[in-house]
């Protein structure tokens, strides 16, 4: 029979969800250790997490002459072109830009 091996795993949590977390743990009789080993275990065996998981919003973009002079990418008139894209290839259900433009080369 062979023996598992344990390994240390750091992590950066919120002062206060650490605390909040603790104080439930202790409650249910188990300690940090323990708690983060349940849900690992878990997810490894049902191949999932045991809650919903919401995409996070990315961030809003905000123009600045900094950042067009820097990369003329990030100038309004591009950028309005590129969600204009976007958004048509969204509307019409397709799959990519090659899809919606046929002149760009695969």
């Amino acid at each position: 029979m062979t023996q598992n091996q344990t390994v240390n795993v750091t992590i950066e949590l919120d002062r206060n969800v650490k605390e909040s977390g603790e104080s439930l743990f202790r409650s249910l009789g188990m300690n940090w250790s323990t708690a983060i080993s349940a849900l690992v275990s878990y997810s490894v065996k049902q191949g999932k997490i045991p809650f919903e998981v919401d995409e996070p919003e990315p961030p809003d973009f905000e123009y600045s002459p900094e950042i067009e002079a820097q990369d003329p990418f990030f100038n309004r008139a591009t950028q309005a072109e590129i969600l204009r894209r976007i958004r048509d290839v969204e509307a019409r259900g397709e799959d990519s830009l090659i899809d919606f433009d046929p002149t760009i080369e695969q």
